[in-house]
């Protein structure tokens, strides 16, 4: 787990990327746009990732958020009220029954941010297909655990335990079976 400090550029940049979007609460809790703090959220975790792999440009692709070394990373950002612990669980939405989100990303990206956009987590990072080979589907409206339900999609979840380092992307995106 890598602890960021979030700096106000990487807030406004966020702040700003929102600014052409029209949110709508209405349009359902599992819709793109319906929740402003989300997509800043998302735009945040974005910033991280490309300071801390050096990545001067944005893709934002719908299929993928950046490359990196030639590698499609699709970013996945929620907020907390603490530094999460290494067994709860990082979550990939699928509205499809198969459980598997349609992206065609080669890395998911899992980061946390705490509720005051003070600091943030990469949690670590994961082939997409490792992903949802070792995950585990979650079908929307069940409990993951006590007092967890997923209420606004299907999903699969996997532990932040279960997560590489995100050095290895680094080092040419070598990994070894955990």
């Amino acid at each position: 787990m890598q602890k960021i400090l979030i700096t106000s550029e990487m807030r406004s940049i966020a702040h700003q990327k929102t600014k052409h979007l029209h949110f709508n609460e209405n349009r359902g809790l599992s819709k793109f746009g319906s929740e402003k703090n989300r997509t800043i959220v998302g735009y945040i975790g974005e910033q991280m990732v490309m300071d801390f792999l050096k990545i001067k440009s944005l893709d934002d692709q719908f299929n993928f958020d950046l490359t990196y070394q030639g590698k499609r990373l699709e970013v996945k950002t929620i907020s907390c009220k603490f530094k999460p612990f290494p067994h709860y669980l990082c979550t990939v939405n699928s509205h499809n029954l198969d459980g598997i989100h349609k992206q065609s990303a080669d890395y998911y990206v899992f980061l946390r941010i705490l509720n005051d956009q003070s600091k943030g987590w990469i949690l670590g990072c994961i082939p997409c297909s490792e992903f949802f080979e070792k995950g585990k589907f979650i079908e929307k409206g069940s409990q993951v655990v006590k007092g967890v339900q997923f209420v606004k999609a299907n999903a699969t979840v996997l532990p932040i335990n279960q997560l590489y380092p995100m050095n290895i992307l680094k080092s040419n995106g070598t990994f070894m079976e955990k």
